[in-house]
């Protein structure tokens, strides 16, 4: 049976109506983003009660401070409240860090490449190292002392210290026998010394 090309523009018209349906509604639609999500209440509290919080619950729960490496590495405005960076709100090219600065823990779990270290490890430990909070970083690949190490103790004059699991010998050492073979020579040499006696056992007991 031969085609009707009779019937061929009113086909093309109606796909060309729907394409263009269908691409409005990916443009102007915001299903794709979390301020679509609604805050409904359900039951009274039988599905659980976790929301979203609001801007307004978030500047009340967080101090809001100007984050400024640049100055922090030259002494200038240091931070003196210690805390967690959990988020940041830019401006242009400032950015503000949102510090949650209670005793609390945080776990940060994301799919490899998502940016773990680089936006959220980094930037807590340059707040840790400007507000003298001293830290323990896992590092199994040795991109934190790398990118970090240089920095702490140059800038912020933290001491910097490495327990390679690998390669044991490559460790930064402690002797902890030094302290009681320093301070029970000085009480041998003078038996009278009872402060280097109890120096002594001090740090014999936490041995």
């Amino acid at each position: 049976m031969p085609f009707d090309f009779s019937q061929l523009a009113p086909l093309l018209w109606t796909m060309g109506g729907m394409v263009a349906v269908f691409a409005f509604i990916a443009v102007f639609s915001d299903s794709a983003s979390i301020n679509g999500i609604k805050s409904r209440q359900v039951g009274d509290g039988q599905h659980g009660t976790a929301r979203w919080a609001t801007k307004k619950e978030m500047e009340n729960a967080y101090l809001h401070l100007p984050f400024l490496p640049e100055q922090w590495r030259a002494g200038k405005h240091l931070p003196e409240k210690p805390g967690l960076v959990v988020g940041s709100i830019p401006r242009g090219k400032h950015t503000t860090a949102l510090i949650d600065t209670g005793d609390v823990h945080c776990l940060m779990i994301g799919a490899s490449g998502v940016g773990k270290t680089a936006h959220y490890l980094y930037p807590n430990l340059e707040y840790a190292c400007a507000s003298g909070i001293s830290f323990l970083v896992t590092d199994t690949k040795g991109d934190v002392y790398r990118n970090y190490g240089a920095i702490a103790k140059e800038c912020y004059g933290c001491r910097v210290s490495v327990i390679e699991l690998r390669n044991p010998t490559r460790s930064d050492g402690a002797n902890m026998l030094h302290l009681i073979s320093k301070y029970a020579d000085q009480y041998h040499a003078h038996p009278d010394d009872l402060r280097a006696r109890a120096k002594m056992e001090k740090y014999a007991k936490i041995c």
